[in-house]
This record gives C-alpha cells, structure tokens and sequence, in this order.
C-alpha cells in the first residue's frame, strides 16, 4: 500500500509540474548513406589503378549520432530549460540538460550546453554532420557549464578535459593530474544588418605530478569567425589558434590518437604542442526545394620539439542540399579528408567520401 501511495504521489507531482510548464517537444532523425574509399599513403589512384580503386570503396549506412529528440520548457518568462538525446552508438545519451533563468541584467544558465567556444558555420554531412570539426572549424561541443549572458556577451566555467599524452606519444591519459579552477570560456559576438563578427577564447590549467614529472600544462585557444548573407549568397569564414587546444575543442589532424592536439609529458618534461587552423564556407540558395554548399577547412599542430614537424590535415566538400517538404531534407555531398603528413614528416591516410544525409525534422 505504502509504494501506491508513493507512486500516486509522484505521478500528481509530475502531473502538476508539467501543467505549471510548457512543453515544447521537438525530434530530428537522420542516418546517413555515404560510399568511402581511403587511400593510406595518400598518394592519388592512377588511372590504370581505378577498377582496383572502386572495388575497394565501402558503404556504410547508420543512424547518426546527432539524431535527436528533446523538448523545449517554459515555466515562467524568467525560467526556461530544454533537455535533448542523441543517438551515439545507437544508444540514447545526454546531448543537452540545462536549466536558466533570466535576471535583470543577464541570464544564469546551469547544466550541458554549447560552450563560448563553438563556432561553427560550415553544414558538412559527413561523419553525423561534422561541420569541419576538427578539420579547421572550432568545436568545443557541449559540456557542464556555468555560463553567464550578458546581451551578445557569455562568460562560461566549464568542466575540465584533463588529457595529456603520454612519454611514448601513444594513448592519452588523465591519470595523475592536480585541478584547481574550471576551464574559463568567453565569447562576445558583433551583429550587424546581414553581417555577424563573432570572438571567442578559452583557458584552463592543471599540473601532472606522476613521481617523474610535476608541471603544469596551460591550455588557451582563440577563435574569430565572420558570417554574412547577401541575398541568396551566404558566406561564413574562421581563423582559430593556440597552445594545447585539444583540451578545450576538437582537433584531428592525424589518422593516428596523437593527433587531438594535447600536450605531451615526456620524462621530466611538459612539451606543448601550438594549433592554427581555419575554415571558409560559400552558399546559395537557387530556390525553397536546392541550394549548393562548398567549404574547405585546413588545421595543423606542432609540438614544441625540433624532432617533430607540422601535423596537417585538410577537408573540402560539395553539396546540394535538397528540401523536399518543411522538415524533410535530402544532402547530397561529395568530399575529402586528406590528413597530409604526419608529425615525422610522413604521408598519411586522404579518403574520398560521396553520399546523402538523409533527414526528417518533427
């Protein structure tokens, strides 16, 4: 009788919260259909070499990751949240949950949300909608925040990415690390008629002390993006920079794991590893139902070491993206992932990519 009871109870209370509480409940199913080849030396397919080339392309059909569903909630003009889960790996996982409240002067977010540093603006499909990320675009994701908005102005207290490599360069690791204050993000953003001039940067700080070494590794990344429409052309452009970025956003600028732009400890001794990188995205749109899309965005890192050179990686696409009704999208795209040289210098792995996301918004 007593679990009844509880049960009743606890169903009134929902009941009664989500009277008191709009809901706005939204989804967005996507999978993805691409053909891929990948070249390991990326050294080009000689024409003699082509029937070779296309017995070797896989297919690969899934649900992507960034298939969603979540709901948008309203309780008062001052305090709105919004939840939303994905599909990584097929399983659901927390992709947003976040409460805020809105004061006089600002507004007081808590929980997982886009960090300041997330600036994207390309709308690469490839790898559940990558958007160059990694490949030149700056993507700090989403992560437990609190983040404070004063009109075109966030200041967010993040949670910490403590990864280092290793002394052989092979595996990251966290193990052995001191913190002492969150990693701290800002961005501020510059909105004109049809243009939009957006600022960001990152830090974050913590020591290893695993019996040999015992330093600190600082992280700081920026990040300076313009966007701009005219008519039915769109442009958007970045430069981005640092010292150990991958602590505070995406880099893959190697087939390999050393490739996520961490510092290394090796022995005694801290050896950061600096990051510059970039995208440009141009599109337009012919008419409601087709538009055309092309970007190219270039990264690399180096370590702080004369045994090692730049680390590169380059992406560039097509595609044509395709509305069939509201909500319903079609996104042919034809690309590369070229992932250059290595950071001795060798050649690495480049894969051609054609397929469509396929997409439906409810």
């Amino acid at each position: 009788m007593k679990k009844i009871i509880v049960a009743v109870a606890a169903l009134a209370l929902m009941a009664g919260s989500a009277y008191a509480a709009e809901w706005n409940f939204y989804g967005s199913a996507r999978v993805s259909t691409f053909w891929s080849d990948t070249d390991p030396y990326g050294d080009g397919v000689e024409l003699d070499e082509l029937d070779d080339y296309l017995e070797d392309v896989q297919f690969t059909e899934e649900l992507q990751s960034n298939a969603r569903i979540g709901a948008n909630v309203k309780v008062s003009d001052e305090l709105t949240g919004r939840f939303e889960y994905g599909a990584s790996g097929g399983v659901a996982n927390v992709r947003l949950l976040y409460g805020e409240w809105e004061f006089i002067s600002g507004k007081l977010l808590v929980g997982k949300d886009y960090v300041p540093m997330y600036l994207t603006g390309s709308n690469q499909v490839v790898g559940n909608d990558a958007a160059l990320s990694g490949w030149g675009e700056v993507d700090g994701s989403r992560r437990a925040q609190i983040k404070l908005t004063f009109g075109d102005f966030q200041v967010a207290f993040v949670e910490n990415n403590t990864n280092y490599y290793g002394a052989a360069l092979g595996d990251t690791t966290d193990d052995f690390v001191d913190v002492v204050i969150p990693m701290i993000q800002l961005q501020y953003a510059l909105t004109f008629d049809n243009f939009v001039i957006t600022m960001a940067g990152g830090f974050q700080t913590f020591d290893v002390d695993d019996g040999i070494a015992d330093d600190g590794v600082t992280s700081w990344g920026l990040g300076l993006d313009a966007a701009a429409t005219f008519g039915a052309f769109s442009f958007t452009a970045q430069v981005n920079g640092g010292t150990n970025v991958g602590n505070i956003y995406n880099i893959n600028v190697s087939d390999l794991v050393v490739g996520s732009g961490y510092a290394a400890v090796v022995g005694n001794e801290v050896i950061d590893n600096d990051a510059m990188g970039g995208r440009i995205a141009v599109g337009y749109t012919f008419n409601e139902m087709l538009a055309v899309e092309v970007g190219y965005g270039y990264q690399q890192t180096e370590f702080d070491d004369s045994r090692y050179q730049e680390d590169e990686v380059q992406s560039y696409y097509i595609q044509l993206p395709i509305t069939l009704a509201p909500g319903v999208h079609i996104v042919p795209e034809v690309g590369v992932v070229d992932y250059v040289d290595n950071r001795f210098g060798d050649d690495e792995s480049e894969t051609t990519y054609f397929g469509a996301k396929w997409q439906i918004n409810f």
